[in-house]
């Protein structure tokens, strides 16, 4: 085992650490998504962990998955932020959002219907933006999801909340009572931005995404320093 792996250690690793570690190669990058981005108990719940599967519990039941197909990624799992922008920023429970993530292919091809549905319709002109920046919004979503579905993973965000596409308008219907009830309690995190969530196909898309993410946030920082 290389020195940079070794020297991981605890639940919330130093970021610094873990750009060392993720910089070596894909097989340190998958160790470090498989221990410390699927598994474990999320630093946004650190001071309450049953408040974690408790939430977990509840989201799932409401989208007809498991528990345990449900987790965290972005600042919230680990104490900082792991984009390319903000490494090593540090999670806010009152302003950093709750990034979670399902792995779920009925989930993931409900919301894929329901996408090509509402691409579609947009094309056809029959849904239409209530503004020329949710206009914006909507080319960015129609131009990028496709190729994100190619990868086996699909933002739950990226559909408005209509009825004619029940999946993403019940997804991110949950994800609001979801945020809601968190921020009844003073035990975990206050979502004040927003709750997203992001579905993958299976857990192979998950562990493929997941470790690119790290490895082009390791790329850009080192070429930065240089």
């Amino acid at each position: 085992m290389r020195p940079a792996l070794a020297a991981l250690s605890g639940t919330y690793p130093a970021s610094e650490d873990l750009l060392q570690a993720v910089a070596l190669g894909p097989r340190d990058r998958l160790v470090v998504v498989r221990l410390w981005v699927f598994e474990g108990i999320p630093f946004a719940f650190r001071e309450c962990p049953a408040l974690y599967e408790e939430a977990r519990t509840w989201l799932a039941k409401q989208l007809e998955i498991k528990p345990k197909e449900i987790s965290m990624a972005g600042s919230g799992r680990l104490g900082y932020s792991l984009a390319p922008k903000k490494w090593g920023r540090a999670y806010n429970p009152q302003s950093s959002d709750l990034d979670v993530f399902a792995v779920s292919e009925k989930l993931f091809e409900g919301l894929r219907r329901d996408f090509e549905r509402w691409s579609i319709d947009y094309g056809n002109c029959a849904v239409s933006p209530r503004s020329k920046k949710e206009r914006k919004y909507w080319e960015a979503n129609r131009k990028e999801t496709p190729g994100n579905i190619s990868r086996g993973f699909v933002d739950s965000w990226r559909v408005p909340n209509l009825s004619d596409y029940p999946i993403f308008s019940k997804t991110n219907g949950r994800l609001a009572d979801l945020k809601a009830k968190l921020l009844e309690t003073d035990l975990g995190p206050q979502p004040r931005p927003r709750l997203t969530l992001r579905c993958y196909r299976d857990w192979q898309s998950c562990e493929r995404q997941l470790s690119l993410n790290l490895m082009t946030a390791a790329h850009r920082i080192r070429n930065r320093a240089h």
